[in-house]
């Protein structure tokens, strides 16, 4: 059914999505500055990734990186 394939295709999307908000953390992205590309405040942001995911990535980009980045 074209239900079934729209479905997929969405989640498909939102995991695409996930993906590259994930790299762009741990490439050094700040929260508030994929936030602000993706058009939401950054709680929402926050709600997007499980508890505790965004100050461990911020620890990741921090030693990678030697600075220190905001979570």
């Amino acid at each position: 059914m074209a239900t079934d394939e729209s479905s997929e295709l969405l989640s498909e999307l939102k995991a695409v999505k996930m993906l590259l908000i994930l790299q762009a953390m741990t490439s050094g992205c700040q929260q508030k500055h994929v936030a602000a590309a993706l058009g939401v405040s950054e709680a929402t942001l926050s709600r997007m990734l499980p508890k505790g995911l965004g100050k461990d990535l911020a620890r990741v980009s921090e030693r990678r990186f030697g600075t220190e980045q905001g979570a």
